[in-house]
């Protein structure tokens, strides 16, 4: 939390440093003050976020709208203005809004798919090219008044005919309510080996309920548990745990529950929501070839290789290998913030190779 309050006063300070030395300094007390407005009103949304007096869920958006839409433009023009002029820095500053707001208005229901082959010598060879799809954090609160594009992710999904369909964490935002009015859509995800669904940090609230979707749904829950999948005398296990993660969301998981009675050298898939888990626990005490995890949103919005998320998280979006082992992190489907920018809503397919 302090370094993403020390980054953010950085971005609201220095630009206005900036213009106040270029420009402002000894203009009238009008355009002063016309000047630090952006600054003024990104600082009064954050503190309504922080104080939560409107709810965390509405100040949290009302914070990365301001910030977004006032801050980081001005920025961008305080950087160009100073070497080029300040025409040549609204024009960017404008340019850099509309990108934003594009975010905001149909970024977040951009969806895209991603493939991925993994190769490993442990996959038996009734397995090779064998199609794993992945979803992760749908949010599925976050489309109550867009229930059309989670039609457009199920559709997607079925019409890549995949093997086996898993879902890694956060189908909610807070309450398992959300999720009612699509029941009836998400009951379509269908593939050969069926549906597997894990738990994400944002799934507790009323857990009993939400589980009892899931399985109304035709999932089946890994819960620090594992399941055997066979093709003829192969068989490969998917394991799945509850969240295991860093503060401040805390670990439930028990992931050597969950591997029990598994041999050594048998192929495994594990479904763990953060990928933080992934080094913490995985690669120094188990054997598992292929781990998928979702949590990142890749930071929701993501320049080129930068984003947000690498201030928090190592392995954020993505494959990783290490020794041959691999964890992919999909940048999953949605988030509590409805914006997207480059880091586009998606659904991930991952195909083994022997």
């Amino acid at each position: 939390m302090i370094g993403y309050l020390l980054m953010i006063t950085t971005i609201l300070l220095v630009p206005d440093l900036i213009i106040w030395n270029l420009y402002v300094s000894h203009a009238p007390l009008f355009w002063q003050v016309v000047a630090f407005l952006p600054t003024f009103s990104v600082t009064i949304a954050l503190v309504i976020a922080l104080t939560r007096v409107i709810g965390v869920g509405r100040g949290m958006l009302l914070f990365f709208c301001s910030f977004l839409l006032l801050a980081i433009p001005k920025m961008v023009f305080a950087l160009v203005a100073w070497p080029l002029g300040w025409p040549c820095g609204l024009v960017a500053a404008l340019l850099t809004a509309a990108t934003v707001a594009f975010g905001f208005i149909k970024g977040w229901r951009t969806l895209v798919v991603k493939e991925v082959c993994y190769h490993s010598p442990d996959l038996p060879e009734a397995f090779d090219g064998y199609r794993i799809l992945q979803i992760s954090d749908l949010h599925i609160g976050t489309f109550s008044t867009h229930p059309d594009f989670v039609t457009e992710v199920v559709q997607t999904a079925c019409q890549l005919h995949p093997d086996l369909i898993v879902f890694t964490g956060d189908l909610v935002n807070v309450l398992p309510q959300e999720a009612e009015p699509f029941l009836p859509t998400l009951s379509k995800l269908k593939a050969k080996d069926g549906v597997y669904s894990i738990l994400g940090n944002h799934d507790y609230e009323k857990l009993s309920l939400l589980m009892q979707y899931e399985r109304d749904l035709g999932w089946k829950i890994l819960k620090n548990e594992h399941s055997l999948i066979s093709r003829g005398d192969d068989t490969i296990a998917i394991i799945g745990v509850e969240h295991v993660g860093k503060p401040p969301f805390g670990s439930r998981g028990r992931l050597m529950d969950a591997v029990k009675g598994l041999p050594n050298g048998m192929f495994k898939v594990l479904l763990s929501h953060d990928p933080n888990h992934w080094r913490m626990e995985v690669l120094d005490k188990t054997d598992i070839q292929l781990t998928l995890s979702g949590h990142t949103h890749a930071g929701q919005i993501k320049i080129g290789p930068i984003s947000p998320a690498q201030g928090v998280y190592k392995e954020w979006h993505g494959a990783y290998t290490d020794h041959g082992r691999m964890l992919y992190v999909s940048a999953g489907i949605a988030g509590r913030l409805p914006f997207r920018l480059f880091a586009w809503p998606e659904i991930n397919v991952i195909k083994l190779m022997n």
